[in-house]
């Protein structure tokens, strides 16, 4: 939501707590001054009893609070019963020129591809991910998660409608304005988040118009323990710009025309992977550089020259190591509190003491190993060579004398010193990422690295109106009365989906559309 909403959820808190310590602050005063009542009276008539002790002193403070919190609960109940009634609205029976709207769409298909390497500056309105840049009155859907409580959506992407190229279905899109989408990312949701997803901002952008980052936003899970160990804790995606382009279904014409190549529907398929590769260009295999499972187990592995190649790189490094020491020092804690008191001569408590004492030299050895990012060294500039000396040293040590432990460890690939290898590749390949965004950093990522991500900003599912992907029913239940306004496949560079989640679908009818009432978007999700 904007500004206003914010600033009403900040009086929403802030009054009660402004009363409350107000009629704290009334109450010490009342009892200050009956207690020096009732010290007076009883040195001077002790038989006499304070009217203050038989005579309630009024409490306005308290009265006030009551009323607020009342008008609190009268405000979210309004809200939950609008949104109820949004949720449930009936949809009218489709007309003849909404069906035609619908077939029009299903047959011109708009893919959205990323824009890799980088534009540099990134000066797109169009894009994937990261913060959307909006007025002050922006509306950011906010709706209440399982909890009962108010929490923003997840913020997925935002769409230039003057970047949206000339072609088959342009006309069903607004000619100009902002798009902007939005999703339950974060698990705590219920049903109603499928509803309220998507707004329309009709405007120009002016000078005015700034990235937002809105508190209250839900909060993104990790995929993994080790992305929860370098990314922590979010509330958006890394910012990826795109471009668009019309891949249109063959026409008989184009088919008929090359049938000495085959029946029909081979023909066909032939042309649709023709007009495919012509916007996203062939496909791509992963790379062996960047690859875990290419790396070499026995020795020490450099993903590329020159790494760590920025400060990033050495960051995430010593967010895994530090993690782990971490876990290594809790753990032996943990195992002496559950021994308990015991003798200075008892074998496990001696055992677990030593560990402690090295863990804790350990600790100064990564200190001195990883220097802390200040204000003067930046994310992508290159760290000096001796640093970058000394971290991958640090790294050789550790591979091949490994860390003091007690910790059980589940799988071997998270143990040392096969992990490190994962560390190695995860920094490696965030690093590049995030210097190829940044201006300066950008000239320390080599054509060799560059050629090793250009797999990960492939994904060819995203796309405008078209054909939704099947994955359960979902699709195939939208189709006949609603258009496919967006749809947002699987993405590795994103890293959008959770466990199984097919695709995200939003659908809009066609009336919906031309009216621009893009509140009337629904959004649906399945799983492979």
């Amino acid at each position: 939501m904007g500004n206003t909403t914010a600033m009403l959820i900040a009086i929403g808190v802030t009054v009660p707590l402004v009363a409350l310590l107000i009629y704290f602050a009334f109450r010490n005063l009342f009892t200050s001054k009956r207690n020096v009542g009732e010290t007076t009276e009883t040195e001077t008539a002790p038989n006499t009893p304070s009217p203050a002790a038989s005579v309630a002193a009024p409490d306005p403070a308290s009265k006030m609070v009551a009323d607020l919190q009342q008008q609190a609960k009268k405000s979210d109940a309004a809200r939950k019963a609008k949104i109820r009634a949004h949720v449930e609205r009936p949809v009218p029976p489709i007309t003849p020129e909404g069906r035609e709207a619908i077939e029009r769409g299903k047959r011109a298909r708009l893919a959205i591809k990323h824009v890799f390497p980088p534009r540099l500056p990134q000066r797109s309105m169009g894009y994937f991910g990261g913060l959307p840049i909006v007025p002050d009155d922006f509306d950011w859907p906010t709706l209440h998660n399982r909890e009962g409580l108010l929490e923003r959506l997840t913020f997925l992407a935002q769409i230039d409608c003057l970047d949206l190229p000339p072609g088959p279905g342009r006309d069903l899109l607004p000619a100009r304005g902002y798009l902007y989408f939005f999703a339950p990312m974060s698990g705590t949701f219920g049903p109603d988040a499928m509803h309220f997803v998507t707004r329309y901002e009709p405007r120009p952008a002016t000078q005015k118009w700034e990235p937002l980052d809105m508190p209250f936003t839900a909060r993104l899970e990790p995929n993994d323990p080790m992305e929860a160990i370098w990314r922590g804790k979010r509330t958006h995606y890394d910012r990826v710009e795109i471009e668009f382009g019309w891949i249109e279904e063959p026409t008989d014409d184009e088919v008929s025309a090359r049938a000495d190549e085959g029946h029909a529907f081979e023909v066909a398929d032939k042309i649709r992977t023709e007009k495919r590769d012509a916007f996203f260009g062939p496909p791509v295999s992963p790379d062996t550089m960047l690859s875990v499972h290419h790396a070499p187990k026995d020795t020490r592995w450099t993903p590329y020259a020159g790494f760590p190649i920025n400060w990033s790189s050495a960051r995430i490094l010593r967010q895994f190591v530090e993690a782990y020491h971490r876990e290594e020092t809790e753990d032996v804690a943990k195992r002496l509190e559950v021994l308990g008191s015991v003798g200075d001569d008892d074998p496990e408590a001696q055992r677990l003491r030593t560990l402690q004492r090295e863990l804790s030299a350990l600790g100064l050895k990564i200190s001195n190993a990883f220097p802390t990012i200040n204000a003067g060294l930046k994310e992508y500039d290159a760290p000096p060579i001796e640093v970058k000396e000394q971290i991958l040293a640090f790294l050789e040590d550790l591979r091949t004398h490994g860390m003091p432990s007690s910790k059980e460890r589940r799988y071997r690939h998270l143990q040392l010193p096969l992990v490190i290898n994962q560390w190695l590749a995860i920094a490696a390949i965030q690093g590049a990422e995030g210097g190829l965004t940044d201006p300066h950093g950008a000239p320390l990522i080599g054509p060799d690295i560059v050629a090793a991500l250009a797999h990960r900003h492939t994904p060819r599912k995203h796309a405008m109106l078209g054909e939704g992907e099947v994955v359960q029913v979902a699709a195939d239940e939208m189709k006949d009365r609603y258009l496919l306004l967006l749809q947002l496949g699987p993405d590795v560079t994103l890293d959008w989906t959770v466990g199984e989640m097919g695709p995200l679908q939003y659908w809009i009818t066609p009336e919906d559309l031309a009216a621009k009432r893009f509140e009337n978007t629904v959004l649906t999700i399945e799983a492979y």
